[in-house]
């Protein structure tokens, strides 16, 4: 929380708003003056205790010691500031969509190697810091991925693997497939992969180990997904979110529709049954190989456009797309990707973001040439922590 002290702003960790607290300095970030709380004088009646051990070491969540419904109070004031200083005005009537159960939420979670006096396990960064803090549980995690954690560290210790960076596990949402990457620091040495892969089989028999892809389902569609490419980590919340697109975008049968940062195709082919057609553009080579293949195992009319979303609408025709939806990483869109797409004025644009003061700017770009802003959301993708995803649908005047 931010507080103020002669004039300069403090970054305050670990304290909410209306509280009183001790708090000793922890240096600077982006700038500000940032302090960490170490003892509450007078506690908030929104604070709770956290229900992780590792809270206040771990940097992970920020939020657990506030009560849930108060995290979205907090995470919509975070995106009415933000609308405020690019000069918007977030609609009045923009609901935060949070969850009925905020634990457990994470399908997919990557786990630095912690080398201990007993051998590697895995954990996390602490806050603010390049140290790592191994942790025995994590309850924004799928339980799955918290109970395979171990039975990894126990095969790397076997096998004596050395030089381990991190992990990446994720699992199916709808099935028994736990999708694995063990990477090392360096250049992947040799090492013996298949007998790492059958200890960890035989230490977790509930689960079937993938390597290479794994499946993921959402309504009635399918799709294969790797660990080198992007899937949205909160899988209950991911429906929300699509919905909520799919809602204010309002595909028609006769529209054609540019998919901006498409990743595997999951907007796109979902899209495209309500719709002519869709264009997806997507940079990432692995992705856009998985996107043609999804668009396949769905009988979606969805053509990918690959290369940079700047550079790719440079070949696209005016008039040919009558809506576009986009959800771009948290740096945003690039000017230049703004500009081409002011320049094609599809009628409808609904944006997609994971970052307010980046959604805020580029809404801003593309008011200023021309489009309203008819209606936003915020769905909460990251409960316990600070991280927010909102949604806008943008109409040209």
């Amino acid at each position: 929380m931010v507080a103020r002290e002669d004039g300069k702003v403090w970054l305050v960790n670990y304290a909410l708003p209306g509280e009183v607290v001790e708090a000793e300095p922890r240096g600077k970030q982006g700038g500000v003056a940032v302090a960490r709380t170490t003892r509450v004088v007078e506690p908030s009646p929104q604070r709770v205790v956290a229900k992780c051990p590792h809270f206040g070491e771990c940097g992970g969540c920020q939020w657990q010691h506030a009560a849930y419904a108060h995290q979205l109070e907090l995470k919509r004031q975070v995106v009415e500031e933000a609308w405020a200083r690019a000069g918007l005005r977030l609609p009045p009537d923009t609901p935060v969509l949070g969850m009925e159960d905020p634990w457990r939420y994470r399908i997919r979670g990557e786990f630095e190697a912690v080398p201990t006096a007993k051998g590697w396990r895995f954990g996390f960064h602490r806050l603010r810091s390049h140290l790592v803090l191994a942790i025995d549980t994590c309850p924004i995690h799928d339980l799955r991925i918290e109970e395979a954690l171990p039975a990894f560290a126990k095969a790397a210790n076997e096998l004596q693997l050395a030089e381990v960076q991190n992990l990446l596990l994720t699992v199916e949402p709808n099935g028994r497939g736990l999708l694995w990457r063990l990477r090392f620091r360096g250049r992947e040495p040799r090492w013996p992969r298949d007998e790492f892969a059958r200890r960890v089989g035989e230490l977790l028999p509930q689960a079937v180990l993938l390597d290479d892809a794994m499946t993921l389902e959402f309504w009635d569609f399918s799709f294969r997904a790797r660990s080198d490419t992007f899937v949205q980590t909160n899988y209950r919340q991911m429906l929300v979110l699509y919905e909520t697109a799919l809602e204010m975008l309002k595909p028609g049968a006769e529209d054609r529709v540019l998919d901006l940062y498409a990743g595997i195709g999951t907007i796109s082919v979902a899209v495209a049954r309500q719709s002519a057609s869709v264009s997806a553009i997507e940079e990432n080579p692995r992705a856009v190989q998985l996107g043609r293949l999804n668009a396949r195992i769905n009988s979606a009319k969805v053509e990918y456009l690959p290369g940079k979303v700047e550079t790719v609408l440079r070949q696209v025709r005016i008039g040919r797309h009558s809506a576009a939806i986009l959800d771009p990483p948290r740096a945003g869109c690039e000017p230049a990707a703004v500009a081409e797409l002011l320049r094609l004025g599809p009628e409808r644009v609904v944006y997609v973001s994971c970052e307010p003061s980046t959604h805020a700017r580029d809404i801003n770009a593309l008011v200023q040439g021309g489009y309203r802003v008819r209606r936003a959301a915020i769905v909460d993708m990251f409960p316990q922590t600070y991280h927010i995803e909102s949604v806008a649908l943008l109409e040209r005047s």
